[in-house]
């Protein structure tokens, strides 16, 4: 069925809201006050979900997409505007859930990334019948890609020697530190080929793993961030737009602070920054423990890492002047919101990678605390996810 609808506003993944027999409906890569021809391809009891047949009336923001494989790979979802007008809409995506959900009015300050395409040193593909792609947004089929825009360039370039490797079906993951240098995951149940010589000749690659036995090189190279080292394995996480990730730092070590935690440390990232007198990192994964504690080592610190979830701040004994949090998608769970709640440090700095729950954890959090600072981090340039980092100071000492 089709309909004609007019664009009212944006929900929080930036697709196009309207209405239609008194029901909301969701847009993707729709622009505000566009008149659409739409397909409902999706009914549920309370919405509808359609996708654009015709633009009958476009916006003047409305550009061309570069990408060939734009609306395929469900990968680049803002390449229909501007790079400068994704982030406004970002920054109202931001305020419009905050007010909502945290019942508070933000001016978020927006860190722009001086790359709009290129940026990612982190990529995973699917294999299959030997084409390397995404998959469809909407199905599980390959959408073959000779090069993606958001990726490095020393990353496309193997992309562009898949016919290096002699893969039926699997999956890769390619990253690419500072220096270009390159790591190589595959999984494959199949046998398989790879022309190690001719790969390592043409790009600087310095390990590639296959089915988690190192075949070529190591497993992890060090990243360099202004003058902190990381040593990142290939199955670490570490984020992946590295001139965000600087400023991200600016932020965070503004201040001076003597005792931090750093609750879901991972590799440390976030917390060697800012170590002064005494760093505690708390982390659930055992092999990003012994990561940090290397890091921390390589950057002459000596920091205290806790293998755990967040109750281990218990075993703290200090007085903690900054806690640092990075949660996942689902944000702080219980455990975690009432050991912040009883520690209650002078100051809380949460770093975020979904609005949604950072506005519902600052709003359980608002009692005793005022939210100072927030930024839109542009670590995510032409795709739909937003990154927040927010600064916190407690109210009083008696909350």
């Amino acid at each position: 069925m089709n309909i004609i609808v007019k664009i009212e506003s944006y929900d929080h993944q930036g697709r196009g809201i309207s209405h239609y027999n008194n029901k909301v409906i969701f847009i993707p890569n729709a622009l505000l006050n566009e008149e659409l021809e739409v397909k409902i391809i999706e009914e549920k009891k309370n919405y509808l979900i359609g996708n654009i047949t015709k633009i009958i009336t476009p916006s003047p923001l409305r550009i061309i997409p570069k990408c060939p494989y734009y609306n395929k790979c469900g990968g680049c979802n803002f390449l229909y505007i501007n790079h400068q007008e994704e982030l406004n809409i970002k920054k109202d995506i931001l305020i419009n859930i905050f007010n909502k959900y945290a019942k508070l009015t933000i001016n978020p300050q927006i860190i722009n990334s001086p790359k709009e395409f290129n940026y990612r040193n982190k990529i995973e593909l699917k294999i299959d019948n030997y084409n390397w792609g995404y998959y469809n947004e909407k199905t599980h089929n390959i959408v073959e890609i000779d090069n993606c825009l958001l990726a490095k360039e020393s990353i496309n370039k193997i992309i562009s020697s898949k016919e290096l490797f002699e893969i039926k079906h699997g999956d890769i993951i390619i990253r690419s530190n500072y220096n270009d240098e390159i790591l190589i995951k595959i999984n494959t149940k199949d046998s398989y080929k790879i022309d190690i010589d001719t790969l390592t000749k043409n790009n600087k690659i310095v390990g590639i793993i296959v089915n988690n036995k190192i075949i070529y090189g190591d497993d992890n190279y060090i990243e360099i961030i202004d003058k902190y080292l990381y040593k990142v394995n290939i199955n670490s996480f570490f984020q992946i737009n590295l001139d965000i990730l600087k400023e991200v730092f600016k932020i965070i070590s503004k201040e001076q602070y003597g005792h931090v935690v750093d609750l879901y440390c991972g590799v440390g990232t976030l917390g060697i920054p800012m170590q002064k007198d005494k760093l505690y990192g708390i982390e659930i994964v055992p092999e990003a423990i012994k990561d940090a504690i290397t890091n921390s080592k390589m950057n002459k610190q000596n920091n205290y890492y806790l293998l755990g979830d967040s109750t281990n701040i218990n075993k703290i004994k200090d007085k903690i002047d900054c806690i640092i949090v990075d949660p996942p998608r689902s944000g702080l769970n219980d455990e975690t919101l009432s050991s912040l709640l009883k520690y209650k440090p002078q100051n809380l700095i949460y770093m975020s990678c979904n609005p949604l729950t950072l506005a519902r954890d600052i709003n359980n959090l608002k009692e005793y605390y005022n939210l100072k600072e927030i930024y839109l981090l542009d670590m995510f340039p032409r795709t739909k996810h937003v990154e927040c980092v927010s600064v916190l100071h407690r109210k009083s000492l008696e909350k």
